[in-house]
């Protein structure tokens, strides 16, 4: 009895590093997806985009996640240093301007088209689209582009994120807007502050 104790022992042994081996095997197969999904940029996105609209702005961590700056933020005259430093050209006064928030079309010249930028759309400045009376769809891409440059490690886009919707409106990156969005406005819209 003694020499059959020794083998039940052994085979026990075994049995259980097996076991241990195909516990761990399925967990790597598991795991590795997961751990593949995480790294890419969009999947990052996603997350970015689940705490802004969660409302976290805790801000604890690396690459945490920022709303950008609102559209009427970028197109008060008090930004143009901000822009020049970013790259772009908000435009040059050709007078001192009446206010902060002062649009007028006379009062600056010049300016970063906005066809230089993303290849399409409007002819006009980009400080002439935020101006606009009414919110003209590049208006939002104007205000992205800027937040990409300005937040480039917490912005929910990067700049190649900013021209891939622009260039196709209806699908992102992962291959659509994500979900419960109607359009490119309404998703560039959630990205941003809603306060000036």
């Amino acid at each position: 009895m003694s020499n059959q104790e020794p083998q039940n022992q052994n085979k026990t042994t075994e049995e259980a590093a097996v076991d241990k081996r195909r516990r761990f095997i399925k967990g790597a197969g598991v795991a590795t997806p997961v751990i593949l999904t995480l790294s890419s940029p969009s999947v990052f996105g996603a997350l970015c985009r689940s705490e802004i609209m969660s409302g976290n702005e805790s801000h604890t961590g690396a690459g945490s996640c920022v709303l950008g700056e609102s559209r009427n933020y970028w197109k008060s005259p008090t930004a143009q240093t901000e822009w020049n430093n970013l790259g772009f050209t908000y435009g040059t006064p050709t007078s001192s301007p009446g206010s902060t928030t002062d649009c007028s079309n006379s009062a600056y010249t010049g300016g970063t088209v906005f066809t230089a930028i993303f290849g399409s759309g409007s002819g006009k400045t980009m400080r002439e689209i935020l101006c606009a009376s009414d919110p003209i769809r590049e208006s939002y891409y104007v205000a992205a582009i800027l937040n990409a440059k300005k937040y480039p490690t917490s912005y929910i886009l990067d700049d190649a994120h900013v021209f891939d919707l622009w260039n196709h409106p209806q699908s992102s990156p992962t291959g659509s807007l994500p979900p419960g969005y109607a359009d490119d406005m309404a998703f560039l819209a959630s990205t941003l502050k809603t306060t000036p």
